[in-house]
């Protein structure tokens, strides 16, 4: 059966963000011992979690594929008058299911869920020429300027403009 038809988004309950943050450290663990940024989701806070799924314009899904919850995407942004530009931020699939077109399937979704939204953005690390690989595949370009964090690891920005 197609992913699409096994996939749904799941908003993510107050009391399931503990849930949230044992999965985003699982999957984001590799990268932080890879580059050991302090921005990497992989040592953030409960409460920086709590304060992103507290703004009213923002909401935490669970991605779900035969009913496992598989990962997680964050949807929207911080001004809730501004409805036509969301971001992804962040997105994760737990290194078990990773490379099997979750990631892509859960971006189409999004982009379903939120018709009203016109230009989608997100970031990611320029070293990891998969996650380039699939936000390219989704219709991403590169925008604005890299952001170097450290001697090991690049920032760059992403933009999908819905046609």
């Amino acid at each position: 059966m197609e992913m699409m038809n096994r996939m749904f988004l799941e908003e993510v309950r107050e009391e399931e963000l503990e849930q949230l943050l044992e999965m985003q450290v699982e999957s984001f663990m590799p990268l932080y011992e890879k580059y050991h940024d302090e921005c990497s989701p992989a040592i953030e806070s409960i409460d920086k979690i709590k304060a992103r799924a507290a703004v009213p314009s923002r909401t935490y899904y669970f991605i779900v594929v035969d009913g496992a919850r598989v990962g997680v995407i964050n949807i929207g942004n911080n001004n809730p008058n501004e409805k036509e530009v969301s971001f992804i931020s962040p997105i994760f699939i737990l290194p078990k299911y990773q490379n099997m077109g979750i990631g892509y399937t859960a971006i189409q979704k999004a982009f379903e869920l939120h018709p009203e939204v016109k230009t989608w953005k997100l970031d990611t690390i320029l070293q990891e020429k998969g996650n380039c690989h699939l936000y390219e595949k989704c219709g991403f370009v590169r925008v604005g300027e890299e952001k170097v964090i450290n001697d090991k690891m690049t920032l760059i920005d992403y933009e999908y403009k819905v046609k």
